[in-house]
């Protein structure tokens, strides 16, 4: 699995289980050549250092698993391992950043990011690539993200990048996603807001970028029990957003978030990220401890 598009970077003393765990997941949504991770990679009797050296080369994207000893894992004499050069772990990542290849770094059991003067200086821009947090209480939850934004890495390792109908005229959208997205049909959108998304509704407005033009958009408010729950909720859902690669436009009003989606770059359009995102939403909003959920 050399030219798998996914490498995993880890500490075996450190988040062995969780890395486990993500391997499985992603082998289970993504397929067996998506992804290289050194204890099921590499052949038995292979070179193990030049084994990694070419997985790396070959992938597009690097996660880095950090758990809460990551940064402290030591040898028998008790010198931090990220601080010695032969460190893999430092090497991966120093080869991910040189190459400019994208990181992922992925917490897990509450881990926090280093603070970049706490890491060698040839890794500390590390700190500065949005890390995601994958709870134990909500892994199933969080993964799915997780794995929706690696599948538009593995998509793109199959195809060819298209061109891009949407104009960022404004400069005020995140940069889209490498494959496009089609826009849904009306029939698909009423099927979905009458099952699924019964609490949504289609809603169409001038775009106040350009009032020549609308936007179509989904729209749902959800109600909470106090000011403090709405922003938490917002807080909660934020890291998946930027995971999916697909953000709403939003605003909180004392106990409520007002959710709208859409897609920008098809023209203001609904397509299956906003339909994705909606049932994200649904299900935090279903789990979230401070909704009212008979609002």
């Amino acid at each position: 699995m050399l030219n798998a598009p996914i490498f995993v970077s880890y500490r075996r003393a450190d988040s062995a289980a969780e890395t486990g765990r993500l391997h499985s997941s992603i082998l289970r949504e993504l397929g067996r050549d998506t992804v290289f991770m050194d204890t099921s990679s590499i052949e038995p009797g292979t070179e193990w250092s030049k084994e990694l050296e070419e997985a790396l080369q070959k992938a597009q994207i690097v996660i880095v698993v950090i758990g809460t000893e990551w940064i402290r894992i030591s040898d028998e004499f008790g010198f931090r391992r990220i601080d010695q050069e032969d460190d893999w772990v430092r090497r991966e990542i120093e080869f991910a950043l040189r190459e400019d290849k994208k990181l992922l770094p992925l917490l897990v059991r509450d881990a926090k990011m280093p603070p970049s003067n706490k890491l060698p200086t040839s890794i500390s821009a590390l700190t500065r690539r949005q890390a995601v947090d994958i709870r134990d209480a909500y892994w199933d939850h969080d993964i799915k993200l997780v794995l929706e934004q690696l599948r538009l890495v593995t998509d793109q390792n199959k195809k060819s990048k298209r061109s891009l109908t949407g104009k960022n005229l404004w400069g005020i959208y995140p940069t889209p996603d490498p494959e496009q997205p089609e826009p849904i049909s009306n029939d698909k959108l009423q099927i979905a807001l009458s099952s699924n998304l019964s609490k949504w509704e289609k809603v169409v407005s001038p775009l106040p970028e350009d009032p020549t033009k609308v936007r179509v958009e989904i729209f749902r408010q959800y109600n909470f029990k106090t000011f403090r729950h709405a922003i938490e909720f917002m807080n909660q859902v934020a890291p998946g957003c930027d995971i999916a690669l697909h953000h709403p436009r939003w605003e909180n009003v004392w106990q409520t978030v007002r959710v709208y989606l859409t897609t920008w770059d098809i023209g203001h359009q609904i397509s299956d990220r906003d339909i994705q995102l909606a049932k994200y939403f649904d299900k935090a909003f279903s789990d979230f401890p401070g909704a009212k959920l008979d609002s």
